[in-house]
């Protein structure tokens, strides 16, 4: 942008602006100008007089000779304070012209500044937003984890960590195509995140696995009750035209600290449940049980 590299080295020659000496010249010019109109007065009225001396008018003669001198001159000194003025207003209205441009110019780099701001919020939304879903990607879901894990060692709080697997996608894909697969997972992730609690998290973790993470947990008999209603509401039927899926999934659960208190050992052991679900007949799996 042309503004951002114009502002730096803008430079305002602004030169000393001497208006003040302009009109005083001018004051000094009206008051030679009126000396000289006394004299010629006074020697035209000498040069009036019938009876007036010889010395007397060679003195009034004088006297016009120098008036008409001094009006001269005082005419070049008015030419000349004139160009100076214009001189002057020329400088001034350059400075104002400067002035407005480099106005319009820091303008321009302030709503530079707001787009760049505006464009870095929207790139890091989407580094951290899965694109099919629109939930919290898993560099997202890394992130709240182990701010989550920081709070809850301050605090003494439990936290949970839930890994949930859509259950025979690969079939759905096959057999439907990937528009409706896609459709599928968009479902799932709604009705995931339409369960969680304002602080909590549902992330899409990658193809057909997605995980929770629930924060401030009491009782592990909480998180079983609502991993478990998750599934029962995942599992309710979606139309889609004429299609009617019933979509089912497994999850599994790694309790803080019980089942680990860094965040890979959390992730791995919630996903060491959740094969021991899919693989078992229970759809809720906790890995300390």
């Amino acid at each position: 942008m042309s503004a951002k590299s114009k502002i730096p080295g803008t430079k305002l020659a602004i030169k000393s602006v001497s208006l003040n000496g302009v009109l005083k010249k001018n004051e000094e010019i009206k008051i030679d100008v009126g000396r000289a109109a006394s004299e010629l007065a006074s020697a035209n009225d000498v040069l009036k007089q019938e009876n007036a001396s010889l010395q007397a008018m060679k003195v009034a003669l004088t006297q016009n000779a120098d008036a008409e001198i001094m009006v001269a001159k005082a005419a070049d000194d008015l030419k000349r304070v004139n160009i100076k003025l214009a001189n002057e207003i020329a400088v001034r209205v350059g400075i104002e012209s400067e002035l407005d441009s480099m106005k319009t110019d820091l303008a321009t780099v302030r709503d530079d500044l707001l787009q760049a701001q505006v464009t870095g919020r929207q790139a890091q939304q989407l580094a951290l937003t899965d694109t099919l879903t629109g939930l919290p990607n898993r560099a997202s879901f890394d992130l709240a984890l182990h701010q989550g894990l920081v709070q809850a060692k301050r605090q003494s709080w439990g936290l949970a960590v839930l890994f949930i697997d859509v259950d025979k996608f690969k079939d759905i894909n096959d057999n439907h195509g990937h528009d409706v697969g896609d459709r599928v997972l968009l479902t799932v992730a709604n009705r995931l995140n339409s369960f969680i609690r304002e602080g909590d998290m549902v992330s899409r973790w990658g193809g057909d696995e997605f995980v929770c993470l629930l924060l401030e947990v009491k009782d592990k008999n909480d998180v079983l009750r609502l991993a478990g209603k998750l599934a029962l509401r995942v599992a309710e039927a979606v139309t889609f035209g004429a299609l009617t899926l019933h979509t089912k999934i497994s999850i599994g659960i790694a309790l803080y600290p019980a089942d680990g208190e860094a965040a890979d050992v959390l992730i791995k052991n919630a996903d060491t449940a959740m094969y021991k679900a899919k693989s078992g007949t229970q759809q809720v799996v906790l890995f300390s049980t």
